[in-house]
């Protein structure tokens, strides 16, 4: 004979718990995934951080290095700047020294015989001269040879004035010229 049993018998779990535990091990398993992700991301943003952080320091040790270039240029054009200066002080040195070896010499050329340089000044190339002649005519001659010079102008005599020295007649005379130079 056949028995049935009609009492209730052990009731297997619902499926709906064995869905609840696959989601939960997916959901496990994704979170895993997340986070190694997670990691992944993360190291390889430090390993960036450290390889712009390493490029900075290169980048300011290269700014600090032309910086001091910089500086030495700097140095160097002060320097050129002083030099440039004192060549340009000694050149006009030469210049004004020329002047009055020139003016000196171009007076000396036109000097007749028989007339002498008692002082002569100079302000602003304005040159005043005194002396003394034997002759009216020896000072006439030596205003004219300082006309005819290419480096003066305005040659203008004040005054002669007729004395005597030492027994003998002279003629003090003062005149007045420019210097041109070149």
């Amino acid at each position: 004979m056949i028995k049935i049993n009609l009492l209730p018998t052990k009731k297997k779990p619902p499926k709906k718990v064995i869905d609840l535990q696959q989601q939960l091990l997916l959901a496990l398993l994704v979170l895993i995934l997340l986070g190694m992700g997670i990691g992944y991301f993360w190291m390889k943003q430090n390993n960036r951080i450290e390889s712009l952080t390493k490029e900075q320091g290169e980048a300011e040790a290269r700014v600090r290095a032309q910086d001091n270039l910089l500086k030495e240029v700097k140095n160097v054009e002060e320097e050129r700047a002083k030099v440039n200066e004192k060549i340009a002080v000694i050149e006009r040195l030469k210049k004004n020294q020329e002047g009055p070896v020139r003016l000196l010499d171009e007076i000396s050329t036109t000097l007749p015989p028989n007339v002498n340089i008692l002082s002569m000044t100079e302000n602003n190339n304005t040159v005043n001269l005194d002396g003394e002649a034997f002759t009216n005519e020896d000072v006439v001659r030596f205003v004219d040879n300082l006309k005819n010079s290419k480096l003066l102008a305005g040659v203008f005599l004040i005054e002669t004035v007729q004395g005597k020295r030492d027994g003998y007649d002279i003629y003090k005379y003062k005149l007045q010229f420019f210097y041109k130079g070149l």
